[in-house]
């Protein structure tokens, strides 16, 4: 009789570390190196010695803690581009909250102001840009994908977009319409150095194929994510539909100057 305890009570003790260590890899599985490609078309951009090793790398399973919305204001610098060298003051703002979505309003303190909705499941997503300078509106629709809930590390989604632009000053003319195709691609997991800081941060890889009008785009953007931070780096352009619109092909890279204050 002994013996079959024994036995049963090793038998527990095995399970229980098995479902532990079963937990422990579903949260953080192994690192995936940065591929040549990536590596040189960031470091272009933000420099080398900004993003380093290849870390564990985490489930996406709190979208929320990676964009920490919530936290407020933050500022960044700009290190490549037109106006390398200037700071940017991003501002979250909260419009409404609600049972199936919240509407968030993300102002970057200059031009332009994206409109984002935080759904149910997790996803973030931008349903429209303002854009100040040029004076015109773009509606997404589908939205366009920020920060999607339970990719696997690796794992990449397709998504077609419709797009359709209005004038700022008279919301009721509709001046463009166009498409893009979205790939977005979460790449893995890299220790990035920032003024703000050193972080453990996952990389989110977008390329957009567009045509609107008889403008075109062939585009890749990456946007670097710390868990109870925010977005520490970025490489992308200054906005998709200015790119399809006005032909602007401006390049810009950000670094985040220091943590989000509420």
């Amino acid at each position: 009789m002994k013996t079959t305890i024994r036995w049963s009570s090793l038998f527990v003790f095995m399970i229980l570390v098995f479902l532990g260590n079963f937990a422990q890899s579903s949260e953080n599985r192994s690192p995936i190196p940065l591929a040549d490609e990536d590596r040189l078309a960031i470091e272009k951009y933000l420099g080398k010695g900004v993003v380093g090793q290849a870390i564990p790398v985490p489930a996406l399973a709190d979208t929320s803690r990676y964009l920490n919305m919530s936290a407020g204001a933050r500022n960044y610098r700009l290190v490549s581009g037109p106006d390398t060298g200037k700071i940017e003051h991003h501002q979250p703002i909260l419009l409404k909250q609600g049972a199936n979505e919240t509407a968030w309003r993300y102002d970057t303190g200059a031009r332009f102001i994206f409109s984002i909705i935080a759904k149910a499941d997790g996803d973030y997503v931008v349903t429209g840009v303002t854009d100040n300078e040029e004076g015109v509106i773009t509606q997404y629709s589908p939205a366009e994908p920020l920060m999607l809930q339970g990719l696997a590390p690796g794992e990449e989604r397709n998504i077609k977009v419709g797009m359709k632009v209005f004038e700022l000053s008279n919301p009721d003319k509709q001046t463009h319409t166009g498409t893009l195709n979205i790939g977005y691609r979460y790449v893995g997991a890299y220790k990035v150095t920032v003024p703000a800081g050193s972080f453990d941060a996952v990389l989110v890889k977008w390329t957009f194929k567009g045509k609107i009008g008889p403008a075109s785009l062939n585009d890749t953007q990456y946007r670097f994510f710390a868990a109870d931070v925010g977005m520490v780096a970025a490489v992308e352009q200054m906005d998709v539909s200015a790119m399809l619109i006005y032909n602007k092909q401006r390049k810009i890279a950000r670094v985040l100057v220091d943590r989000p204050t509420s």
